[in-house]
């Protein structure tokens, strides 16, 4: 019997795998991280857009994930909105909630300036205009929370009276929020406070300017400079 000859084709040997060192292993971030992203990129784009001009899609591509990560997250973009209000609102109250009560009231209104306009101020003051704007329905379960927050800058101002710094002729809560006024206006309309200033909101002279306004207008506001504690029906 002849036995035949097998030709066999060698196979070329495979390249050496060379497996990654712990260090080289690219990094994927944990579920908080990726969540604390959504939220953050949410942020900038609610701001900018408000909820109806908002997209998922941008806010997937700033915070580099799936778009279907975000709906895992937060169901709809009407969640990932309630998210992010519910952390500003967080966030703000902790910003108006530092250290102890203010000695002054212009102590309580620097630092409530400091607060408002620091760091990504400006951006969560549009978050505020566009909710308003939108004329949205009122979220009950989060407004228990902004007014409380809101007392304790009231209560700046009580306490001022209390104090002989501010006369009580004025209505304590409609100053808290003139001052805020005055404090915010300009970052909500930067164009119609350069117009009238001649001067960028967000430059120091600006602040500057503002500041020494609201001290002497404080200061206008005490007992002997407006004339004693007469009633609102006196004036």
């Amino acid at each position: 019997m002849t036995r035949r000859s097998a030709h066999v084709t060698a196979r070329p040997a495979r390249p050496a795998v060379r497996r990654r060192s712990p260090r080289e292993e690219p990094a994927v971030p944990a579920s908080g991280d990726r969540r604390q992203a959504i939220l953050e990129a949410a942020i900038k784009e609610f701001s900018a857009k408000g909820l109806s001009g908002a997209r998922v899609d941008a806010i997937a591509r700033a915070a580099k994930v799936n778009k279907q990560l975000i709906y895992y997250y937060f169901d709809s973009k009407d969640g990932l909105y309630e998210a992010v209000l519910g952390q500003l609102i967080t966030l703000t109250g902790q910003r108006m909630d530092v250290g102890a009560p203010h000695p002054s009231a212009s102590a309580a209104v620097t630092a409530h300036n400091e607060r408002a306009l620091g760091e990504r101020g400006t951006e969560w003051l549009r978050f505020w205009l566009w909710e308003a704007l939108e004329a949205r329905p009122p979220a009950e379960h989060r407004d228990a929370e902004r007014a409380k927050m809101w007392a304790r800058w009231v209560s700046d101002f009580e306490r001022a009276q209390e104090r002989g710094e501010i006369s009580e002729r004025y209505d304590a809560k409609m100053l808290a929020l003139a001052v805020n006024s005055i404090i915010v206006t300009p970052y909500l309309t930067p164009a119609v406070a350069e117009l009238i200033t001649g001067l960028d909101p967000n430059c120091d002279a600006f602040k500057s300017r503002q500041l020494t306004l609201l001290r002497q207008l404080l200061q206008s506001l005490a007992p002997s400079a407006s004339g004693g504690d007469v009633g609102p029906g006196d004036i």
